[in-house]
């Protein structure tokens, strides 16, 4: 296809200190007032499109308006329903919401298990309960993979990266025990802090489109082709019943692997979307995000490159 031009701002916590979204975990996120200042921002300077528009530049090559921007939201938690969502529809926009296929009663996604247990137990906390729960293969694994991440990681993301990538199967577990132990019932909370299938549809009534996100929001560039196939054939599942297709997609992570594009084809889906800060784009299946919190109120990074 032909090369095109677009802004895609992606979010994914928007919340303040104590209100409904946040509701005392403690998972900090981008205040409501930046984030309507960035809305605020974009509607004066970019033409702000929905994914319908989109959709019909990558499948039928309708051009997009010059200046075009696309707000997205990553994972499908609430507080897209109780601070965006209101935003969004005082100002007359459309987001397009990229939300994980899990069932009521599911439970938490790794990934989010881990966010929970950051904010209760911090970094040092959490990282020496995970290690009381490592077997001697198991640590040895954890320090292969350490050195690794130390290349191009630090701190934080060191942990998290071991968790959700080399020992994932392994942490499902145990972070659920770690959930129950620190925090309480994980279907419960798993349930206050996803979607409702009320919510979703409150949304698709007042102008906001669904993508897909993946069940269980791993990387795809860890898992196998055929894991891939069962992540995808899930969200196409769950979108059949509230979105027409073709469909948008989000990587996990923003990670892909070769075989991505031809799996979310095969499964109904027209583009997909990575964490790669581009704004020019010549593939549908590679489109790039500018982070909403890494951005100022006028949308741009909030340090200059190569600041401390």
């Amino acid at each position: 296809m032909q090369p095109f031009s677009l802004t895609v701002l992606m979010y994914h916590y928007v919340r303040d200190p104590g209100d409904r979204a946040e509701a005392g975990s403690g998972i900090p996120g981008l205040s409501r007032a930046r984030f309507e200042a960035q809305l605020d921002y974009a509607a004066r300077h970019y033409a702000v499109v929905a994914w319908p528009d989109v959709r019909a530049c990558v499948v039928d090559q309708k051009p997009l308006p010059r200046n075009a921007c696309l707000l997205t939201f990553d994972d499908g938690v609430c507080d897209h329903y109780l601070n965006v969502f209101p935003a969004l529809r005082a100002r007359g926009l459309s987001g397009l919401f990229f939300a994980l296929a899990r069932p009521v009663g599911a439970g938490l996604a790794l990934g989010h298990k881990i966010h929970f247990l950051l904010a209760r137990l911090g970094l040092d906390g959490l990282r020496e309960a995970v290690g009381r729960r490592l077997t001697p293969a198991q640590r040895d694994s954890y320090t292969q993979a350490e050195r690794h991440y130390q290349a191009k990681y630090s701190g934080v993301d060191i942990f998290k990266s071991i968790l959700q990538r080399d020992l994932s199967a392994e942490a499902e577990a145990f972070l659920s025990q770690l959930t129950a132990e620190h925090l309480g019932p994980e279907v419960k909370i798993a349930d206050r802090y996803y979607l409702t299938p009320d919510q979703v549809a409150a949304m698709r009534a007042g102008g906001m489109h669904f993508g897909g996100h993946s069940r269980t929001h791993p990387w795809f560039d860890w898992v196998s082709a055929d894991q891939q196939a069962a992540e995808i054939n899930a969200s196409a599942g769950w979108l059949q019943e509230i979105e027409p297709g073709p469909w948008a997609f989000a990587y996990p992570y923003g990670g892909w692997s070769a075989e991505s594009p031809e799996l979310l084809r095969g499964h109904g889906f027209a583009a997909a979307f990575t964490t790669i800060s581009q704004v020019e784009h010549t593939d549908p299946f590679f489109i790039g995000r500018l982070d909403g919190e890494e951005l100022s109120t006028e949308l741009t990074p909030r340090q200059p490159v190569g600041a401390d």
